[in-house]
């Protein structure tokens, strides 16, 4: 029978029969998604099933989920994925602790944590400030945990290890969704203390969408307010308690009159 054209009435029959495999495929039906493709690669898998791997090469044809067309996970996937996050959770923990340890050597123990008296706040930075000073961002990046545990003992409101491992369980496991609004209440915490506004909502949405940038620029302003400049790899150079005040002081009364000028 041809089916070209117009459906003939035969074809439409056969379109409307029950079909005998349980999975759709797009076109056509089958017991599974493995037997979807039948020789034919990607272009026969579709439906319930997403192709996962090479579209012209190797891949496979797996059940999809219906969340974004990822294919759908198994109780066998996460028995083979949970070693490899057992081992690299492991690692990471070992190496961020000894990072750790000669951060705290060589630049915590250089720094005087943030007074409240005689302090006068520096202008608060951009969200992405930290993409202006590489040395900021690749502590973020690569050494977040330790990051935050030098902004949060600099504000006195923990001390370095707790800080450093905190973020760490926070940051690096399935925990992380409470990291977002823990994270969101310490860092709100931290620009009281220097001197910034910030409204719960927006502590909030930095935390959830934008951690990284707003650790980096959390970490910038807190150095400004010690006088610190930290850069790679863990040399820090501080400037006098009396100095610093006086440039923040310079730098307020420079934005004042911009803004009062424009």
């Amino acid at each position: 029978v041809s089916c070209a054209g117009p459906l003939p009435s035969s074809c439409a029959a056969a379109a409307m029969q029950t079909p005998t495999g349980n999975v759709n495929c797009g076109g056509h039906f089958e017991a599974n998604c493995a037997a979807c493709p039948g020789g034919n690669g990607a272009a026969w898998c579709h439906g319930d099933c997403v192709w996962v791997g090479e579209l012209l090469g190797d891949g496979r044809c797996e059940m999809g989920s219906g969340l974004l067309g990822m294919p759908k996970l198994t109780p066998q996937d996460f028995d083979t994925a949970l070693p490899w996050w057992v081992t690299l959770f492991v690692v990471t923990s070992l190496v961020m602790f000894v990072y750790a340890l000669v951060y705290k050597r060589k630049v915590v123990g250089e720094l005087e944590r943030i007074t409240d008296h005689m302090n006068v706040s520096a202008e608060p930075l951009p969200l992405f400030a930290c993409f202006q000073k590489p040395h900021a961002a690749l502590y973020t990046v690569f050494c977040l945990p330790v990051v935050l545990g030098k902004n949060y003992w600099s504000a006195g409101l923990m001390g370095f290890w707790p800080g450093c491992i905190f973020s760490f369980l926070l940051t690096y496991t399935p925990l992380y969704p409470l990291g977002v609004c823990v994270r969101a209440v310490i860092s709100k915490k931290v620009q009281d203390i220097i001197g910034h506004e910030r409204t719960w909502p927006q502590a909030c949405l930095f935390s959830l969408f934008c951690m990284p940038c707003d650790v980096g620029r959390e970490s910038l302003e807190v150095d400004h307010e010690m006088g610190a400049d930290i850069t790679c790899c863990c040399q820090v150079e501080v400037t006098s308690r009396l100095m610093n005040e006086l440039d923040h002081a310079s730098s307020r009364i420079s934005a004042a009159c911009a803004r009062n000028c424009s």
